[in-house]
């Protein structure tokens, strides 16, 4: 059973939607559109998370705790996610982020591309 992403990004993202179809070209430029497969529309997102390591904060680093999630996965197993944006827990696997250290700032980048349940 998969786990579940559970650190929040910051407010700004990029969601990419891009639906799998099919298009037949006909004769005098109409073409016809079907949609392909169950999951004709998987989205991905452009995330960051920023997190500080200060004794005087209470709050855990968000930065370094989303990054040893990640990596322990090594982008081959998925797990569960709830964008904000709709809502819906779905599957998601991240085959690349970066981690960006400044003194005891951190800001990690993750692309969170959704996979088929």
């Amino acid at each position: 059973m998969p786990e579940t992403f559970i650190w929040s990004p910051q407010k700004g993202f990029t969601a990419d939607r891009t639906p799998n179809v099919a298009v037949v070209k006909l004769g005098d430029g109409y073409e016809q559109r079907q949609t392909k497969g169950i999951n004709p529309l998987m989205d991905k997102y452009s995330l960051e998370f920023v997190g500080v390591d200060d004794a005087k904060c209470s709050r855990p680093n968000v930065a370094k705790q989303a990054n040893a999630f990640l990596t322990a996965r090594m982008a081959v197993e998925s797990f569960y996610w709830t964008p904000s944006d709709t809502g819906t827990q779905a599957l998601f696997v991240c085959r690349s982020w970066s981690l960006v250290k400044n003194g005891g700032h951190y800001k990690l980048s993750a692309d969170f591309e959704q996979v088929p349940r």
